[in-house]
């Protein structure tokens, strides 16, 4: 079973007034383990950095799913906290159970919609509980090698 992983990678950033800082940056790896996790975004960062970097942190998150889109211009991530609504058959009493998504999104009221379109077949109730923005660069879906 894949898991979701949040991965910082540590490398050496020209920046806009032409300085070279040395930043971290966090990116959302879908992998079954922290080794896959790690080498693919190696794998995935070599393309796009020059010179030396690093892994420095890995670890699991509670997301349940991640949204994406082809659309240029969601170019940031939205974590989007939501309570699925169940009614306890015995006692009849209702429970939520709190969930995290990932939307692909280019504001908060673009993830907000992204959102309500994800969810807009499904057959349990769901309650928004709250949309902010995180600091994740990109997401590397899980890759089968066949």
């Amino acid at each position: 079973m894949n898991s979701y992983f949040e991965v910082g990678v540590r490398y050496d950033k020209t920046m806009e007034d032409g300085a070279v800082r040395k930043v971290t940056e966090n990116y959302l790896v879908e992998a079954v383990s922290f080794t896959e996790a790690e080498k693919r975004a190696t794998q995935e960062m070599e393309a796009y950095i020059s010179g030396d970097f690093r892994v420095v942190t890995e670890k699991i998150t509670n997301i349940a799913e991640i949204v994406t889109t082809d659309d240029v211009t969601a170019d940031k991530f939205y974590k989007v906290k939501h309570s699925l609504i169940t009614i306890n058959e015995k006692t009849l009493k209702e429970k939520k159970q709190a969930q995290y998504i990932i939307i692909q999104a280019s504001s908060v009221d673009d993830a907000r919609n992204r959102y309500m379109q994800h969810i807009k077949d499904w057959l349990v109730d769901v309650v928004l509980e709250a949309v902010s923005e995180t600091k994740y660069m990109d997401y590397f879906p899980f890759k089968y090698d066949l």
